[in-house]
């Protein structure tokens, strides 16, 4: 998978790590896909809201694709905001790491991640978060004063890399720079989970 540029050719499109859209602040990124990350408080919104509430909002969609269109343009990925495409830029809101509920009901702690992650693909939330939206988003958490920089856990929750808490869970991914500052690589470590449980007996 590309490490930077993949639509764009750039790691950072519209040349700033902050640009603002709607009188907010934004930043654009092309690590794996081209990704916009807002603050969930500059849209006044709790950072861990559910995809049915966010579906449920009376203006957080509208809002967020107008961002998203506007950052199209500014990347370079369309010449106006009518012929922004569907699936890219893809656009998240971004928090700092509070201890919330998941979809399932069951909590994550705050203490075990390093910010909260919406991730919105083709205008519908996201039940968890795409890996390219997640490998972006470890890769803005390392560019200082990016707004994803901005929410990020001081100390990590896992030395390995960002731990990010989205709507079903959390997920462990990094970023690693040259001395220059150019992004050599981007990675994302899974986990196994137990599928199922229970008891073969058989005889000798």
């Amino acid at each position: 998978m590309a490490l930077r540029g993949s639509k764009t050719g750039k790691l950072l499109p519209t040349g700033n790590v902050t640009d603002s859209f709607d009188d907010v602040h934004a930043t654009c990124i092309d690590a794996g896909n081209p990704c916009v990350f807002v603050k969930a408080e500059d849209l006044q919104v709790d950072g861990t809201i559910l995809p049915d509430n966010i579906d449920a909002h009376p203006t957080l969609l509208k809002r967020l694709d107008s961002i998203r269109q506007k950052a199209s343009v500014a990347m370079g990925i369309s010449k106006d905001e009518r012929s922004t495409p569907g699936s890219i830029p893809k656009i998240a809101l971004v928090s700092s790491p509070v201890t919330h509920n998941l979809l399932s009901s069951e909590q994550v702690d705050g203490s075990a991640i390093d910010l909260v992650v919406r991730a919105l693909s083709v205008g519908q939330p996201h039940r968890a978060v795409p890996i390219t939206v997640a490998m972006a988003c470890a890769t803005a958490a390392s560019l200082e004063g990016s707004v994803v920089h901005q929410v990020v856990a001081g100390e990590r929750a896992d030395a390995s890399g960002i731990t990010l808490g989205h709507s079903s869970g959390k997920i462990l991914v990094g970023s690693t720079f040259d001395q220059a500052g150019n992004l050599t690589e981007a990675k994302v470590f899974r986990t196994a989970r137990r599928l199922m449980d229970g008891h073969v007996y058989w005889k000798s």
